[in-house]
């Protein structure tokens, strides 16, 4: 099991962590990471966020949302055409987050997603 938390890189470091999840506002502050073994995920609303991952050195992206979600009914859902257009240009893994459970991972891949992320619907029942 590897362990990625949602904070900076000297605290995930000494809570050896093996990596750091960007979130929107950290993603845009960051400046470029080492590449070496450490996990970098970012989280991507954008094709301009997926173009930012990728100048800080992520190793991955999580683009959301795909679908409707309980933890931002507010947001516009891009879809799977919209995300398949975005993943498409972009040049790092990218994951369907959003709205999905484990019945969407089939169609995540097949419209270019390395795989999904989530909470809700990734729970075993």
């Amino acid at each position: 099991c590897r362990i990625i938390l949602q904070t900076d890189l000297a605290t995930a470091r000494a809570l050896h962590a093996d990596g750091i999840h960007l979130n929107h506002q950290r993603l845009w502050q960051a400046t470029p990471f080492a590449q070496d073994h450490y996990i970098i995920s970012a989280a991507c609303h954008c094709p301009e966020d997926l173009q930012q991952a990728l100048q800080v050195n992520a190793t991955c992206a999580l683009l959301s949302p795909v679908k409707t979600t309980l933890s931002h009914p507010q947001a516009l859902p891009l879809g799977w055409p919209q995300f398949r257009e975005w993943v498409s240009a972009a040049s790092l893994p990218v994951y369907a987050l959003g709205g999905l459970t484990r019945d969407d991972l089939q169609t995540a891949q097949q419209q270019g997603a390395q795989g999904i992320a989530g909470i809700r619907g990734l729970a075993k029942m």
